[in-house]
């Protein structure tokens, strides 16, 4: 009798356990952002839209050096953002992959540039 007790009451506590632990919130990216990557010749400052429907994402953004571009294949997984962006330099296509950590209204990431490996950046979304 007492091993079937134990038994329920292990059971028990594996179900509550897990219900118990809650899922990690999905970061919401939305909104006008603040970018500054680390380039190789110093800071570039840039304007990052973004607009999310979900786990997909989005956007625009603008920067000196290259005209607009948009990003797109962008998803959201709890506080990760990974997206593509595909630039246009000298009339030559680059797609650069980036990959960023959600807090709140803050964004720190990488983003990957072929050829040169990866370059820091981070973000601040604008309050309104």
């Amino acid at each position: 009798m007492t091993k079937k007790i134990i038994a329920i009451a292990g059971i028990a506590l594996l179900a509550l356990a897990a219900q118990g632990a809650p899922a990690m919130a999905q970061a919401n990216v939305g909104g006008t952002w603040t970018l500054t990557l680390e380039g190789p010749e110093g800071p570039v400052a840039a304007q990052v839209v973004l607009t999310q429907e979900g786990m997909s994402v989005t956007g625009t953004i603008e920067m000196d050096l290259v005209d607009s571009a948009a990003i797109s294949d962008g998803m959201v997984h709890e506080n990760t953002f990974t997206f593509l962006l595909l630039i246009s330099v000298q009339g030559q296509e680059i797609p650069l992959q980036g990959t960023g950590e959600v807090a709140d209204n803050t964004m720190t990431g990488e983003l990957l540039v072929p050829d040169f490996g990866g370059f820091p950046f981070s973000a601040v979304r604008a309050t309104s």
